[in-house]
């Protein structure tokens, strides 16, 4: 999965149910009501800007669980709101795509301009980095062949193979029998210029990437 890892999914903000995952932390029972308020008010904000944001304030399970699970959900952003938060009128933001404290930032004002710049700035360069980081996953993995031998290589060293490609459905299916990848698809955008079949040296017209599902 490209947007995952061992801690599980890392969602693409565009795409998240979640975006934001506000997350209360209080020890004292007096401390509870403002450390709620604060999270209530923290997410009407963002929530009239369009944010798509919840509060975990259930009291059956510690913070750093709360931290883990929804880590493992993928929620893009965690804010996270204390006492000495209240008390100072900001927040601490953590992003799912960078773990431990470099993905962390202390200190983050609760006015709602300035918090709702922030956020949404720090969506987009999630989502811009998400991208990034797929686009190159995908390029490195990518090998090109023109040549049957040359796809069986690349597959056997968990790459893709894209190469021409005009072979019938037997064809395909040897490719499958003998090397377990199967087309994944017809790129978009071709090469332009004469190709030659990996398969049968015939002419063709497309290429297509091959490789091995999971």
């Amino acid at each position: 999965m490209t947007h995952g890892d061992d801690i599980g999914l890392m969602l693409p903000p565009n795409l998240a149910p979640v975006q934001v995952m506000i997350v209360p932390i209080w020890k004292k029972p007096n401390e509870k009501e403002g450390v709620l308020n604060a999270a209530s008010s923290v997410r009407e904000i963002l929530q009239t800007s369009g944010i798509k944001v919840k509060v975990d304030d259930s009291e059956q399970r510690t913070p750093g669980w709360k931290f883990n699970f929804w880590e493992m959900k993928g929620v893009p952003l965690r804010i996270e709101i204390g006492p000495r938060d209240v008390s100072s009128g900001s927040v601490v933001v953590s992003r799912r795509d960078i773990p431990g404290k470099q993905g962390k930032e202390f200190g983050i004002s609760m006015e709602s301009s300035t918090l709702v710049a922030y956020i949404k700035g720090k969506l987009d360069e999630v989502q811009s980095s998400l991208l990034e980081g797929a686009r190159s996953f995908r390029d490195s993995n990518i090998v090109d062949v023109v040549s049957y031998n040359e796809l069986k290589e690349a597959i056997a060293q968990g790459k893709w193979a894209r190469g021409p490609w005009s072979a019938s459905d037997k064809d395909e299916l040897k490719v499958k029998e003998e090397t377990g990848a199967t087309i994944r698809c017809f790129p978009f955008e071709q090469p332009t210029g004469p190709k030659k079949c990996l398969m049968t040296g015939n002419p063709a017209d497309e290429v297509a990437i091959f490789a091995r599902s999971y």
